[in-house]
């Protein structure tokens, strides 16, 4: 083989494999997303509660603790059943268990099995893993 000869097969065999790369590196799996993700529930719940004859209000911020990012996306899309669900679940509760720390504890068990069953009727998955309530204020 001549120089004249070897010159354009090395360019075409070039090519050939950096097609073959690029084309392994686009069909990859895009990067599967990793830990814990916080979806923060905005704007914070104010309610009231307890005894209805007598007006308690609560201010509580509430973020929920998901799987990763994929979930945090998915749950965001249900929000406003998430809102609803937390609002009817607070209204619901009487004021000692709210005033009181294994109350309140007792409250966020609650809305987490509540949560993650309506994630379950939404999207097929729990995706929730924790509830937190991130500030809590009551007035009497």
């Amino acid at each position: 083989m001549t120089d004249s000869m070897i010159l354009p097969r090395l360019k075409l065999t070039s090519m050939v494999l950096l097609l073959l790369l690029s084309a392994t590196i686009f069909a990859a799996d895009p990067p599967a997303a990793v830990g814990p993700s916080y979806v923060d529930l905005e704007p914070a719940f104010t309610l009231n509660y307890g005894d209805p004859r007598r007006s308690r209000y609560l201010q509580a911020s509430i973020t929920l603790r998901v799987r990763d990012s994929a979930a945090a996306l998915e749950v965001t899309a249900h929000s406003d059943a998430i809102r609803h669900l937390i609002i009817m679940l607070f209204s619901r509760q009487p004021e000692e268990k709210v005033r009181s720390s294994a109350g309140r504890d007792e409250i966020l068990e609650q809305a987490l099995r509540e949560l993650q069953d309506l994630m379950v009727k939404e999207t097929g998955k729990t995706l929730i893993d924790r509830v937190l309530f991130t500030a809590f204020i009551l007035q009497s």
